[in-house]
């Protein structure tokens, strides 16, 4: 025993030496395996605020965000995700009053070690929460058109409920809608949010209302002596033989028309151009045509002066035409024939394309490049010249070529 004794104390380095040895080779291995690194944390954190003393409110930083430098295995980098990462302030045990507060980070997965979190601190607010009743205020925003006015705005909700900070609530003195009439002919109706505000008109944060929104009516009316009226073209002529007019806008299409009452409730419901002649027209138009306004009416407008659009379009039709089939590619010292020789195409597009088209303007073409004597099916190829003009079909769909030698006459024949 005492020699066991004598031989272990005498051998201690040593033992010590090869433990130590074992170990930095073991963990030089799992460091190259699985090295450890310090990053910050890709994501911000959001802060959030635990054990707020009862009948208190907590405001001022409480919807910080914080970077987090963490110190990690890779394998733990690899599985490490936002929601594994907690980060706080605790206001626990806290008096009412201005609190600069050490943000804490708690992470679930391990091996973690926190480096650092910036920010470290937060200022919180704390006080006594608090209620009051304030009333209901609703502002128009924009002007209504000439000869339209908006009524005084009309909702069921006179007071709202405010709640938060007390030092806050004191300072509110109305919930405000904000309602826009800008260019609006017709009644507004709809929810719109509430916003507190104080005296001076600045809107008090950290604020609750109950109810948040509120439903207003705002009544739009036309005021005496104007009315609006449609605006129509006044079209005269036809367009060209074969196109068509595939659209009419106007630009205003309503108009606001002013004067004695008894005069304006005696016009009809629409006001004309001066008559645009179309006469043989081939093409789209864009004019600025006058109104034609009765005595005692005016237009209220700058300059009595509308956009006319008129759209001209083709009429699409569709020809059949009967073309001979040519051959191309045909190799030296080869002949071919067709059968058939001429083929029926369908062509579509714009009657007055389709009706001035020649013969040279459509070809049929067999290509027969690299072919050798022989019996083929081949599909013909239709080149039309004018754009605008589409192949239908070709009938047949096919032709039949035969590729031969030239026959060599036969000598004292």
């Amino acid at each position: 025993m005492s020699n066991a004794l004598r031989w272990l104390w005498s051998n201690l380095g040593l033992i010590l030496l090869s433990l130590f040895l074992s170990t930095l080779i073991w963990v030089t291995a799992v460091e190259q395996e699985n090295p450890t690194l310090e990053q910050a944390f890709p994501s911000a954190i959001p802060v959030s605020l635990i054990n707020t003393p009862a009948d208190m409110i907590a405001y001022g930083q409480t919807d910080a965000r914080v970077s987090v430098l963490l110190r990690a295995p890779q394998s733990v980098w690899k599985a490490l995700r936002p929601e594994d990462i907690r980060a706080f302030v605790n206001l626990s045990g806290l008096k009412p009053g201005t609190h600069n507060l050490p943000v804490q980070v708690q992470v679930s997965l391990g091996p973690v070690r926190i480096r650092r979190v910036e920010p470290s601190t937060l200022v919180v607010y704390l006080e006594p929460v608090a209620q009051a009743e304030v009333p209901v205020r609703v502002r128009l925003e924009g002007n209504t058109p000439l000869g339209y006015v908006a009524r005084p705005p009309e909702s069921e909700t006179l007071t709202v409920t405010v709640s938060g900070p007390a030092s806050l609530v004191a300072q509110v003195v109305e919930a405000r809608a904000v309602v826009s009439v800008e260019g609006r002919r017709a009644d507004v109706d709809g929810e719109f949010d509430l916003r507190p505000y104080d005296a001076q008109g600045k809107e008090v944060p950290y604020i609750t209302l109950t109810p948040s929104r509120i439903t207003v009516h705002i009544a739009i009316e036309q005021m005496s002596g104007f009315r609006d009226v449609a605006v129509t073209a006044r079209l005269i002529g036809q367009v060209a033989s074969g196109y068509r007019i595939s659209g009419i806008t106007v630009d205003p299409p309503i108009v606001t028309v002013y004067g004695a009452p008894e005069v304006i409730s005696r016009i009809p419901g629409y006001l004309e151009t001066v008559p645009l002649g179309l006469e043989n027209t081939g093409e789209s138009l864009e004019v600025r045509l006058p109104l034609v306004a009765p005595e005692g009416v005016s237009l209220l407008m700058k300059e009595p002066l509308v956009v006319v659009r008129v759209t001209v379009v083709p009429i699409e039709g569709s020809m059949t035409v009967r073309r001979p089939v040519e051959v191309q590619g045909l190799a030296p010292g080869l002949t071919a024939t067709v059968a058939p020789e001429e083929v029926e195409v369908i062509l579509n597009g714009p009657l007055p394309v389709l009706e001035k088209l020649r013969p040279e303007d459509v070809r049929v073409l067999v290509d027969l490049f690299g072919l050798t004597p022989g019996q083929y099916s081949q599909k013909p190829q239709v080149v039309v010249t004018p754009s605008g003009v589409t192949v239908g079909a070709i009938l047949p769909a096919t032709v039949q070529v035969e590729i031969s030698l030239p026959v060599t006459p036969t000598p004292g024949r």
